[in-house]
């Protein structure tokens, strides 16, 4: 691609960025039984003197378990718990945790702060299967299951309360419910639960030590200057909200190129289809050219190891119009209908996963060109 033939832009400043810190993010535990008291009834001590029975005693709160009716679901936040799913039966409503049948524990989870959530179980003698609902106690209303699997929801608000279930199959119940329980040794239809919460800090909070949480999507963790403390910082081209604004310039011949730096700090706050967790992303907002009729823009990467997604006219996930993994060949996409797009003032999402361990590699190309529309079989060739 010859200088004169296209018009390169080079996206995003090539300053590169000062201290860059990972984002830790840490699964903050709480033990449920809390220590009341730790001195003995009517003992006391004074300076100087001395008692005649040094030993202390303790009254220690036994943690709630899970109740066998949702409506009789307790209250409860982070911390372990154990339960036991012999005498359960199943919810008539719910029918079964991850709709599978079979006997059923409840709880009730209650987020205090903003944070992500996630729920470990381990049973003694069975694969507990997890799941979530809103907080009643009607049918159809799972958000989430997992089956032999911790079960995690990200960045739920302050004060949001969920409905846990632990159920499972039905015929490991039947099975092992057949047996009595042994006297000298765990019961194998009980169960422990860890349920743990990770703050989710907005922008601008402090966010080290790493116990304090994880930074919100589209910040990192960095520090603005050498000795200042690391703060949860909003990143340019990081998300849809932050999306670089990139006019598609085209030359005569209806080609363009645009420069991506690496180097630039980027995370990861999107899922598509094609792959791409936990990759850091570059998120550009392109203004479509003025095309002929027909006509499509099709994106190609100038490196194999880099992926694309391109979402349209929004930014869900349903809104994804083509994704590319980056893994063997270069990544390519192509964004159809230009002319509709571009006359109801649709400017596409496009997404560039950046391959791991990158934050030294030099720049790379996005190459552009317009193509004749696809066509339900593919791309024609062109005239």
């Amino acid at each position: 691609m010859s200088p004169a033939a296209h018009r390169t832009a080079r996206v995003l400043a090539p300053a590169r960025a000062g201290l860059r810190v990972p984002v830790a993010a840490g699964l903050g535990l709480a033990l449920t039984l809390a220590h009341v008291g730790c001195t003995a009834p009517g003992a006391e001590t004074t300076e100087g003197a001395a008692t005649e029975d040094s030993t202390t005693t303790g009254v220690w709160a036994e943690a709630p378990a899970p109740a066998d009716a949702c409506a009789e679901a307790l209250l409860v936040s982070h911390g372990r718990y154990r339960g036991n799913l012999r005498t359960m039966t199943a919810d008539e409503a719910i029918r079964g945790v991850c709709g599978g049948g079979g006997a059923d524990g409840f709880l009730r989870v209650e987020v205090p702060v903003r944070a992500d959530l996630t729920v470990a179980a381990r049973g003694v003698g069975f694969a507990p299967r997890l799941s979530f609902a809103p907080d009643d106690c009607l049918g159809g209303r799972e958000i989430a299951c997992a089956v032999d699997a911790p079960l995690a929801l990200q960045d739920l608000a302050a004060g949001t309360v969920l409905r846990l279930a632990v159920g499972i199959d039905p015929a490991v119940f039947s099975d092992l419910n057949q047996k009595p329980a042994p006297e000298d040794a765990p019961d194998p239809l009980s169960y422990d639960l860890e349920i743990g919460l990770t703050r989710v800090l907005g922008a601008g909070e402090v966010c080290e030590p790493a116990s304090r949480g994880r930074c919100v999507a589209g910040t990192l963790c960095m520090a603005s200057a050498p000795g200042d403390a690391p703060e949860c910082t909003t990143l340019p081209a990081d998300t849809c909200s932050t999306a670089l604004h990139t006019p598609v310039v085209l030359s005569e011949g209806g080609e363009a190129a645009l420069v991506v730096d690496p180097a630039l700090p980027q995370t990861d706050a999107h899922a598509h289809t094609c792959g791409g967790a936990g990759l850091r992303e570059r998120v550009l907002q392109l203004d479509l050219p003025a095309a002929p009729p027909a006509r499509a823009l099709e994106i190609t990467v100038s490196r194999p190891d880099v992926g694309l997604a391109v979402r349209a006219p929004g930014c869900l996930a349903t809104d994804e119009l083509a994704c590319a993994a980056g893994t063997g060949a270069p990544a390519q996409v192509v964004i159809g209908r230009l002319g509709s797009l571009r006359a109801a003032g649709v400017a596409p999402y496009l997404f560039i996963e950046l391959p791991p361990d990158s934050e030294r590699d030099p720049a790379f190309t996005l190459n552009l060109r317009l193509v004749p529309e696809p066509t339900p079989w593919g791309v024609p060739g062109a005239p």
